[in-house]
């Protein structure tokens, strides 16, 4: 075996993108591992510069003329690439120059570390809500307590005041105490067991589709993009229903209440419900050999930067008329069928991943 073909077999097995340009950018050599990242084929992307094959990026250009000028390799471990498919990633760099048949280019080595960011991201926010979720609960019953006490006070003094006039502030005590109640009732999260079934995860998602369908604003479209090769598994189907109805509908009034700008003129506000199967997975520091994933993504202004790390949190919210429990609820429901959720966001994309493992049958009943 010949030395080049000895090189090209291990750039080809690396686990890490190796990309190749010239001085002005055009991509010489890419390894499979690179054309899978820029989700091209390798004779597209040689001849064509790399800028054109993205349509946002944070490479470093002044590191890159440096590399260019004085031969200084550099790495940088935050570079963020956009690509037409949608896709946003961050990357760790390498860049370095090397002399091929007299000729000076430049070596791209180009590793994802997304996955180890978002582990170590998910451990803290799990973290951070089991603490809020005990913190909410403990202060939940205690609220529970004295709220109990004034509302029978409240009908107590109802039954002895003489006029209607008065016994209107009592009734307001007691519907404002109820309407507390069911507030506390809601941070305390479902106090009921997962009733599980075999289910067609899609006729779950059918049922929101007509839910949302009957008060949706007209100008906003419900997109379905479904794999009817899914197969069935046990789950609460009215658990994961409010969840994805949770997600759903926050989407739609995030493209209800977004700024009409010319981009969205051209792309109408739209909110996409996509099934996949997502293969082998770790959910919850358990291995699943088959996971299903629903993605509910809305073409919206995004989340901002200060809240997508607390969007999970209870009683987060940036709306003016929200509580800031739905995503919340919605992950309590989730992790109780062993699932996750995911969230990536940018202006024009925001997507939820609700990932639920494949179970064939109720472990609970023993089928």
């Amino acid at each position: 075996m010949g030395a080049d073909t000895l090189s090209f077999q291990l750039l080809e097995q690396l686990g890490l993108a190796v990309v190749v340009l010239d001085e002005t950018g055009t991509v010489r050599f890419c390894n499979q591992h690179g054309s899978m990242m820029f989700g091209q084929s390798k004779k597209k992307m040689m001849g064509c510069k790399i800028r054109d094959l993205l349509v946002r990026h944070t490479f470093p250009d002044r590191l890159l003329d440096e590399l260019w000028e004085c031969g200084r390799s550099f790495l940088d471990n935050e570079v963020e690439f956009v690509f037409p498919d949608g896709r946003h990633i961050t990357t760790e760099v390498t860049a370095d120059t090397a002399k091929i048949n007299n000729e000076t280019l430049c070596v791209l080595q180009i590793r994802q570390n997304d996955n180890l960011r978002k582990i170590n991201q998910e451990n803290t926010q799990k973290h951070h809500i089991l603490a809020s979720r005990h913190l909410i609960r403990g202060l939940a019953h205690e609220i529970k307590n004295p709220l109990g006490g004034i509302r029978g006070a409240a009908q107590l003094l109802a039954r002895s005041l003489e006029t209607d006039e008065l016994k209107e502030y009592t009734q307001l005590i007691i519907e404002q105490s109820d309407r507390l109640r069911q507030l506390v009732d809601r941070l305390l999260g479902p106090n009921t067991p997962p009733k599980r079934e075999r289910t067609n995860i899609h006729v779950v998602l059918e049922r929101i589709c007509s839910l949302v369908n009957l008060d949706k604003p007209d100008s906003v479209e419900i997109y379905r993009d479904y794999d009817p090769s899914l197969p069935l598994t046990v789950i609460d189907p009215n658990q994961i229903e409010q969840a994805a109805l949770n997600i759903v509908r926050n989407g739609i009034q995030a493209l209800t209440e977004s700024i009409v700008t010319e981009a969205q003129v051209e792309q109408p506000p739209k909110l996409t419900i996509k099934t996949r199967f997502a293969g082998s997975k770790v959910i919850q520091q358990e291995q699943y050999k088959q996971v299903l994933k629903i993605s509910i993504i809305d073409n919206g202004p995004g989340i901002s930067e200060d809240l997508i790390d607390t969007i999970f949190y209870p009683l987060v919210t940036n709306k003016s008329d929200g509580n800031g429990l739905g995503l919340s609820i919605a992950q309590t429901l989730v992790d109780q069928h062993k699932g996750k959720i995911t969230v990536e966001s940018q202006p024009g994309r925001t997507a939820f991943n609700i990932y639920l493992p494949v179970i064939e049958q109720d472990e609970g009943k023993g089928l």
